[in-house]
């Protein structure tokens, strides 16, 4: 992760590094590079950039070959910007900051600005790419507790027990809200797989069945659980 410090004209900015950014501290005046399509003429000064039409690689290119010593990269939608290089070297520390905080700075070119990112504990992302790895392990750790239960059943489970976040009911931005792994647990061991209150993660009936040893052939014609060997995780005979 990185540690990131922004100021411009006194004025302190949240703002995430960009990924991949370069290391260290910089400060000059503040210069509008625009969207930083061709070298901005930026001599030691800090760039502010706004977002689109090229690559934030580019862009923060463009304010280097210009002289300039930092850049500083506000979002051109409402919240905050979190970019990338995408792998291509940089040698100066570059940020990005949202598009509110971008107009602020618009309003005091020239003013002295300065941009540290170094070497943090931690780093703030955001998007589909951040909640993807949290939400299955939660559905993982849920599923080893339930194994009888189908991926669907895990699904369901998750969606009923989510933190609401945002606009009430699912919304584009927080999807159905904030994961409960503990929530998730008691909802099926409550309402069966199913969510027809059968409990224990059964599904509401009484057939109960376990993993065969690794190695083991299924029965598929099991008295109960005839039809779990196929498309399961493991196969299943009865108990």
């Amino acid at each position: 992760g990185s540690d990131v410090q922004t100021s411009v004209a006194g004025a302190s900015y949240e703002a995430l590094a960009i990924d991949g950014s370069a290391q260290g501290s910089a400060s000059g005046a503040l210069v509008d590079c625009g969207t930083a399509e061709g070298v901005c003429a930026a001599s030691q000064s800090v760039c502010l950039i706004e977002r689109g039409v090229i690559s934030f690689a580019d862009k923060v290119l463009n304010c280097q070959a210009g002289g300039g010593v930092a850049a500083i990269i506000y979002n051109n939608e409402a919240g905050a910007l979190s970019g990338t290089l995408g792998g291509v070297a940089t040698t100066i520390p570059s940020v990005g900051v949202t598009d509110t905080d971008g107009a602020a700075m618009l309003s005091a070119l020239g003013a002295a600005s300065s941009v540290v990112v170094q070497t943090g504990n931690y780093s703030i992302y955001d998007g589909t790419s951040m909640a993807t790895p949290h939400v299955s392990a939660v559905a993982a750790l849920v599923w080893s507790h339930h194994e009888n239960c189908d991926n669907q059943a895990i699904r369901n489970a998750l969606i009923a027990t989510a933190e609401d976040l945002g606009d009430a009911g699912r919304d584009t931005s927080y999807g159905y809200g904030l994961v409960q792994a503990s929530d998730a647990l008691n909802y099926l061991s409550t309402n069966g797989c199913d969510g027809g209150g059968g409990g224990g993660g059964g599904g509401g009936g009484p057939q109960q069945c376990e993993l065969l040893p690794k190695g083991a052939s299924c029965t598929s014609d099991a008295d109960c659980c005839s039809n779990s060997c196929k498309g399961k995780r493991d196969a299943k005979t009865c108990k």
